[in-house]
């Protein structure tokens, strides 16, 4: 009797120290040759103040506390996204090194000679979408799609639409766009969308290509959405419709998470996954995710290779189909 009670403590005290170990996160507990022994560096592939820097200084500020070593971010613009990329390239494989990639990591080798292999990095997770539409000021004269389209065929090549670009996402779909509607607007390039709201704020553009970064705006009563760009309706503007409500099958898809260099040690790659998932989930990250109307979408670092080996496979298509309408000129 003795050593059943006994037995059946030993099995409760068991337990408890196995639900006392999952409460822990994961990076607390390992930390084999520790790992991180000194601050991560992650490269933002856009200026500061966009909406990818806003997430990600957030996400880093989470992960950073987990990991017990700050996460500094590196901003480096230009390069249609990809300087990312191109500093693992280069990096040591010791998970100091890690960056943001966008969807443009996959679609610039087929137009400019770069110096990194999308196929030779280490996949650690994906995180978001970017959420698009198009933005014009509240005091815009077109109070939907149909009032847009109407006027820019009056007007062919008068009305100047902002997009980020040239060969990033949103112009590639906006040329896409042009073609499926038949229409012609003056699109105007821009690096990244912080830089795009300021001109269309001031007046400078008529409209623009938005992600979240036109939230805020949106919100203070400065600027609107016509038509979303998403494959659904989002539910911080459930008013407004998308373009395949509008009859126009047209949709940016832009997804970006984190990657090492090739060659990154398993155990290394572990340890910044989890930190960087549950600073992901937690509700600073949520939170900032909902302020720039982006989803949460994360992606294991298996599923998140698969998705840059299918992507990667169907941009050399798409981009042999429109390279010759692509300004390929670097911003």
């Amino acid at each position: 009797m003795h050593n059943d009670k006994f037995s059946r403590r030993q099995v409760l005290v068991a337990a408890m120290a196995g639900s006392m170990t999952t409460a822990l996160h994961p990076v607390a507990a390992a930390q084999p040759d520790g790992f991180p022994a000194k601050p991560v560096r992650l490269v933002v592939p856009y200026g500061a103040g966009g909406p990818t820097d806003a997430h990600l200084r957030v996400v880093a500020q989470q992960a950073g506390a987990l990991l017990k070593q700050p996460v500094i971010i590196d901003n480096k613009p230009g390069a249609n996204g990809t300087f990312g990329a191109a500093e693992l390239a280069r990096a040591q494989p010791d998970g100091y090194t890690i960056a943001v990639l966008p969807a443009s990591v996959y679609r610039e080798p087929y137009l400019n000679r770069v110096n990194f292999d999308p196929m030779k990095l280490t996949y650690l997770m994906g995180m978001t979408d970017y959420t698009f539409g198009l933005a014009v000021r509240q005091d815009a004269p077109w109070k939907n799609w149909s009032d847009f389209l109407v006027e820019a065929r009056k007007r062919p090549g008068k009305i100047s639409v902002g997009a980020a670009g040239p060969v990033q996402t949103p112009s590639i779909v906006l040329s896409e766009l042009v073609q499926t509607v038949n229409v012609d607007f003056n699109r105007v390039p821009y690096k990244g969308d912080a830089e795009q709201a300021t001109d269309l704020l001031g007046g400078h553009i008529d409209a623009g290509v938005l992600s979240g970064m036109a939230s805020s705006h949106i919100q203070s009563g400065r600027m609107r959405y016509l038509v979303m760009f998403t494959p659904k309706r989002v539910p911080q503007f459930p008013d407004v419709p998308t373009l395949r409500e509008e009859g126009v099958d047209v949709v940016i898809e832009s997804p970006y998470g984190i990657a090492g260099p090739e060659g990154l040690l398993p155990e290394r790659a572990r340890i910044l996954h989890d930190a960087f998932k549950a600073a992901l989930e937690s509700a600073e990250g949520r939170k900032i995710l909902d302020q720039l109307n982006q989803p949460l979408n994360y992606r294991s670092s298996e599923e998140f290779a698969q998705y840059a080996k299918n992507t990667f496979t169907r941009e050399k298509v798409r981009m042999e189909r429109f390279k010759s309408t692509f300004s390929t000129q670097p911003k």
